[in-house]
């Protein structure tokens, strides 16, 4: 396979990793992390969990396990910081789960 053909897609996703709100989910995964288990991995393989694709189950919310309400709860508080570096006000997510 040629580079052309891959190379649409790789700056696709490196174009999508360098906007402010996935840098800020990247940066709340990694400050969560206190093993330096996750220092070598790319900040692709850690947003793989946040990812569900067309082979993953209808229901998302069916067998939620404490993983789930973490990426859930880091995605949201990475929400209301990226609303509060372009707008200025101060936000926290209001949706708290617990299993």
């Amino acid at each position: 396979m040629s580079d052309a053909a891959v190379s649409p897609a790789v700056n696709e996703d490196e174009a999508a990793l360098a906007t402010p709100f996935v840098k800020c989910l990247v940066w709340m995964i990694r400050a969560q992390e206190s093993y330096c288990l996750w220092e070598g991995k790319s900040d692709a393989t850690l947003l793989a969990d946040f990812i569900i694709t067309r082979k993953a189950p209808s229901d998302p919310w069916h067998g939620l396990d404490p993983d789930v309400l973490w990426r859930l709860d880091l995605f949201y508080t990475a929400v209301g910081l990226a609303i509060a570096e372009r707008l200025r006000p101060v936000t926290s997510p209001i949706v708290e789960m617990k299993p």
